[in-house]
């Protein structure tokens, strides 16, 4: 009766093993589709960070920005110009800024410098310029101008030997502005025709921005960024019917999206050497906002024209703490587009400008403005008052 009660126990535990073994598969062939198909993810993944596009935009603008503050901060060293090119190659995206300077500091030295500061950074020779390598691309280009040449001590001329002509050519300067351009081509041709250096204010995002900034340069004139920006809506109907301008910055953007629009607005239109407020009646008498727009015109050397919408403006104010040049509007001379109106403006910047030594207008692209010009400026010359470039004054 022991041994079969022993052999009973054996069985059962023999069956209870083989119970055990065959349950022990189940598992695995339960979650085997599980693993593959992770495995499958793990591929994928890979697959995609071979094949991903490396941005390095965001550190090329960070970088290039700056060595460009540290540079314009040493003795010598004047920044004329700045353009900002995105580039590509393969599967690498970045952003180049190509800088013109003035320096009469031997540029190795203070590259060099540059270098140290920023140790990820390379800079070497291409050309007759210089250019700052990170992480394998080129994200700053350096030209260097020659100093402008040293002014000669002032002769002393006798008077009766000093030409009348001179002596009245300097008694007066006057810039004139000509603002909203960038629509149409031919009206642009048609101011930069004039023979006097008028200079030309481009609204970013029109249809024909680059086009006419390239003619302007071409033609010598000053070329200038005309900013779109917020009005108070119930002021002139020109701000009214113009509310919806594309590229318009608003009050109530944060810092981070108006520098952005700025950037993007500053590319539209090359060549400039400063920029105007389009409207803004509201967003002049902002100073955080215009802190920001400021800062980034700073960063490029440019100049600030207030075109004056709003006279509680603190556009100059705020300029002068960030010791960026601000110019301020004194006449605008075609609120009507009768050309006789016109013609009475341009007596009132004459007389302005005899008075005080200088003054600066504003007028639009109409048929009726370029003709007043062209009546209008030979007389402001007999008064000997000279037209300069904006950035003259």
């Amino acid at each position: 009766m022991a041994r079969r009660q022993t052999k009973r126990q054996v069985k059962r535990t023999s069956s209870k093993g083989r119970k055990r073994k065959g349950g022990a598969k189940l598992p695995l062939l339960k979650f085997k589709w599980f693993f593959f198909a992770l495995a499958v993810v793990l591929l994928v993944l890979v697959f995609r960070s071979l094949v991903a596009t490396r941005d390095y935009r965001t550190y090329s603008r960070k970088m290039a920005r700056e060595v460009i503050s540290q540079l314009s901060h040493r003795k010598g060293w004047e920044l004329v110009n700045t353009q900002w090119m995105d580039r590509r190659d393969g599967r690498t995206r970045w952003v180049t800024a190509v800088t013109v300077w003035q320096t009469r500091e031997q540029p190795l030295r203070a590259l060099k410098r540059v270098s140290r500061s920023f140790p990820g950074l390379k800079v070497q020779r291409k050309g007759k310029a210089w250019a700052c390598y990170g992480r394998g691309v080129e994200i700053l280009r350096f030209i260097l101008l020659a100093p402008p040449p040293a002014k000669p001590p002032p002769t002393r001329v006798r008077k009766k030997e000093k030409p009348k002509e001179v002596a009245s050519a300097a008694r007066a300067k006057v810039a004139i502005v000509i603002d909203d351009m960038g629509y149409r081509m031919d009206l642009a041709r048609a101011f930069l025709a004039l023979p006097w250096p008028i200079t030309l204010s481009i609204i970013p995002f029109s249809r024909k921005a680059g086009e006419v900034a390239r003619l302007t340069h071409e033609r010598g004139h000053e070329v200038m960024l005309h900013l779109p920006m917020d009005a108070n809506g119930g002021g002139e109907a020109i701000e009214r019917l113009e509310s919806r301008t594309p590229g318009m910055l608003l009050v109530s953007m944060s810092n981070n999206e108006l520098r952005r629009l700025v950037r993007k607005e500053i590319a539209q239109v090359p060549y400039a050497y400063g920029a105007n407020n389009h409207m803004g009646s509201k967003f002049t008498r902002n100073r955080r906002c215009m802190r920001v727009v400021l800062e980034e015109l700073k960063a490029r050397g440019y100049f600030f024209l207030d075109s004056l919408t709003d006279r509680r403006s603190v556009a100059c104010s705020e300029a002068r703490r960030l010791g960026v040049k601000c110019f301020r509007r004194d006449i605008f001379l075609d609120n009507s587009k009768d050309q006789a109106y016109i013609l009475h403006q341009m007596d009132a910047l004459a007389r302005l400008a005899l008075r005080r030594g200088y003054a600066i207008a504003i007028g639009h692209p109409s048929m009726a403005t370029l003709a007043a010009l062209k009546k209008g400026l030979p007389k402001l010359e007999k008064k000997g008052i000279k037209v300069v470039p904006l950035s003259e004054l």
